[in-house]
């Protein structure tokens, strides 16, 4: 009996607990369901900064010359390994160097002699898969051993053909990405085609054909256009970032290809995916099936795509204006980046090529990064004009040419409804087809490095340099000069057999003094010195054998306004003006060059002004000239009020290919050293009296112009 009562009380509870397993396990698998969903569709991390990781080079500041990072790539324990464009390496940038703790980077090389490599992954063994672009081959780089070997290709061997590893043929391959079954996906860019190599090493094609262009479909019916960057998506398909056609692809396992977001128009806008816009689109990372990233190189944004109920493209950094700025998202500024690879702690790293940088999107908890100095990571004037010899841009080099425009001058007209922007280089004048040659020995680093091929704009952008207005590898016929490499360099021609479209492939050498093309109509090469977004004044930067000039800028006009800029007076002459308050000046000038046609007016390099006593000494804070405008390189946009150009020249000032040409400076503005911004000259700082207000103009060569006004400061 006792026995009985033992037992009894203790079925009760188990027949209870066998009542409400059911219902516990039923709770328990949907817990389990809600927190797989809620891990596969969790909103990526909010970044709210763009942060400076680490100099894509050798760890000197200031850099000595520029670099160019392209491919990215992070391990779990969150060390970065970037290639570099120019010196055909690949950097190993440790965990522990780009964190905010950290006061010093130490960059190691972990192997170099490769041919301007590109997009990096690593595959399952924890190798790195390399596309080589420059050698038309695919590598891989054992981390343990350091050996590097080449998984498929033939080293300097372009073509196309399917096959086991080093039989088979690319031409200039920019993307790789690595499957989970160790296949190996590659974007072969200017064979426009999508390729994969299995784990055994044989190549074949998985979508494209032997054209450039536009379309979906299945297999050898698609086309693609410079197809660059490629990321397996977790479905197992593939995303191609179309470079040359602005849109991201997929290309299914059985090679059918759709199109999932882009108009195709070269610009950024966002929206739902199909209404959005890209410009260049070079790299992806899978956040997560619903997401990724996207590098919009000549957009110079960090894109987000998301699908599903709300699919959209949204910019989270960069766009205009252009540039290097370590900030908040809205005001961080990106040049061309082009690799992406997400870190450890959520951060989404990536290469800033045209600002030779590794940078991330950091959210707000992150304890990575560092501002960056544009003066000490951007190559500057005296390192980039010791890289250089003395020539000009034509044969023979040292025939000294004619200057028809300077840095700097504005062109179009400063007046209401009207355009007005700075030019950006230097004007060097030539026979019409005449051959123009590299003044400066350099790669080939943008998938697309020509532009507006066809128009009188046509350019050809290289790292330092860029020229404008030549038929790029063609003479004045539009026939091929032949001295580029076979395949380096192809064209695309209309039903008229007119060329609209020019395209060089990555890694092509051009060496100082080859042939580039001929000029246009336009009968002169515009010549841009420094890294794109970054322009110097090519005067500065270029040995030009033979150019002198000893003719001083001539000043026209002064032209005083109050700060409300209304009109006080105009001297010509030398008549005495009564003064007070805050006044704005304006300098009518402009110079030549010894042996250039009287009726060529150029652009000034130094403007300023000086106030001194009737005695001749200098007023106080007049001690030296105030140099206000110095045309060393272009000033950026202030965040607001008006642009660099409004703050630059006054109202009326005009130049361009035809009508007057017409410089009205505004020496009371600040214009120097990448900066513009509004200043005046505040009299009330001077006692009541006679003055001189003297207005000076120099240029270039140290020839200077004055031009001495009398002024009476009253109350």
């Amino acid at each position: 009996m006792s026995l009985h009562k033992v037992r009894a009380p203790n079925r009760f509870p188990q027949r209870r607990w066998l009542r409400i397993t059911p219902y516990l396990s039923l709770a328990l698998l949907i817990g389990v369901i809600a927190l797989i969903w809620w891990w596969w569709t969790r909103p990526p991390k909010l970044f709210v900064a763009v942060v400076t990781l680490a100099i894509a080079g050798p760890a000197e500041m200031p850099v000595k010359t520029h670099y160019e990072p392209f491919g990215i790539a992070a391990d779990e324990d969150g060390n970065i390994f970037v290639s570099e464009s120019t010196t055909g390496r690949i950097y190993r940038i440790p965990a522990g160097s780009y964190s905010t703790e950290s006061t010093s980077q130490n960059e190691t090389i972990i192997t170099e002699g490769l041919e301007t490599p590109s997009a990096i992954a690593f595959d399952d063994d924890g190798n790195l898969i390399i596309a080589n672009t420059g050698a038309h081959t695919i590598v891989r780089f054992n981390l343990e051993t350091n050996r590097l070997s080449v998984i498929a290709g033939a080293h300097g061997e372009s073509g196309f053909a399917d096959g086991a590893g080093q039989e088979a043929r690319f031409n200039g391959p920019v993307g790789v990405a690595v499957a989970e079954d160790g296949a190996i996906f590659v974007a072969d860019t200017y064979n426009d085609r999508i390729r994969v190599i299995s784990r055994d090493g044989q190549v074949r094609t998985l979508a494209g054909g032997s054209e450039p262009g536009f379309s979906d479909g299945p297999g050898a019916e698609a086309r693609f256009d410079t197809p660059c960057g490629i990321a397996v998506d977790e479905d197992g398909s593939l995303l191609v970032a179309d470079s040359g056609n602005h849109r991201i692809r997929r290309v299914e396992s059985n090679g059918r290809v759709t199109t999932i977001a882009g108009t195709g128009d070269a610009t950024d806008f966002d929206g739902a995916p199909f209404d959005a816009a890209f410009d260049e689109p070079a790299a992806i990372a899978v956040l997560d099936k619903n997401s990724f990233y996207v590098a919009d190189a000549e957009g110079s944004t960090v894109r987000l795509c998301t699908f599903g109920e709300q699919a959209s493209v949204k910019t989270l950094a960069g766009g205009y204006p252009y540039g290097l700025l370590d900030d908040e998202l809205s005001k961080a500024r990106l040049n061309r980046p082009t690799g992406l690879a997400l870190l450890p702690g959520g951060e989404l790293a990536f290469a800033d090529s045209g600002n030779g940088l590794v940078r991330a999107l950091v959210p707000a908890n992150s304890k990575i990064g560092r501002r960056a100095d544009p003066k000490s990571v951007t190559i500057q004037i005296p390192e980039m004009r010791a890289l250089l010899e003395p020539r000009w841009p034509f044969d023979p080099p040292h025939a000294r040419r004619d200057i028809a425009g300077t840095f700097g001058e504005i062109r179009g007209e400063r007046l209401p409804d009207h355009d007005a922007w700075f030019h950006n280089g230097l004007d060097v004048a030539g026979a019409y087809g005449e051959t123009v040659c590299a003044i400066f020995a350099e790669r080939i680093t943008r998938p697309l490095s020509v532009e507006n091929a066809g128009g009188t704009r046509e350019r050809l952008r290289l790292p330092l340099f860029e020229y404008i207005h030549l038929r790029v590898g063609r003479d004045r016929n539009d026939q091929p000069i032949g001295n580029f490499a076979g395949g380096a360099i192809t064209f695309r021609r209309d039903a008229n057999n007119q060329v609209i479209g020019v395209r060089i492939r990555r890694g092509t050498r051009i060496n100082a003094g080859e042939p580039i093309g001929t000029l246009n109509r336009l009968n002169h090469i515009h010549l841009v010195a420094g890294p794109a977004t970054y322009e110097f004044n090519p005067l500065l930067v270029l040995r030009l054998p033979g150019l002198t000039d000893s003719i001083p800028p001539v000043i026209e006009a002064v032209t005083i306004t109050n700060e409300n800029h209304e009109f006080i007076y105009e001297a010509s002459g030398t008549r005495q003006v009564q003064v007070s308050g805050k006044l704005r000046i304006a300098a009518r000038v402009y110079d030549r060059i010894d042996g250039n046609p009287r009726y060529r007016k150029l652009g000034v390099y130094r403007l300023g002004y000086q106030v001194l006593n009737a005695s001749g000494s200098p007023a106080p804070d007049f001690k030296d000239p105030r140099n206000n405008i110095v045309i060393d390189r272009l000033p950026e946009d202030p965040p607001s009020g008006p642009n660099a150009v409004l703050l630059t020249f006054a109202e009326g000032s005009q130049s361009g290919y035809q009508g007057a040409t017409v410089f009205s400076y505004l020496i009371t503005n600040v214009t120097r050293g990448g900066e513009a911004r509004e200043d005046i000259w505040d009299t009330s700082k001077l006692a009541p009296g006679d003055y001189t207000l003297r207005v000076i103009a120099e240029d270039y060569f140290g020839n200077q112009a004055r031009r001495d006004l009398p002024v009476r400061v009253m109350r």
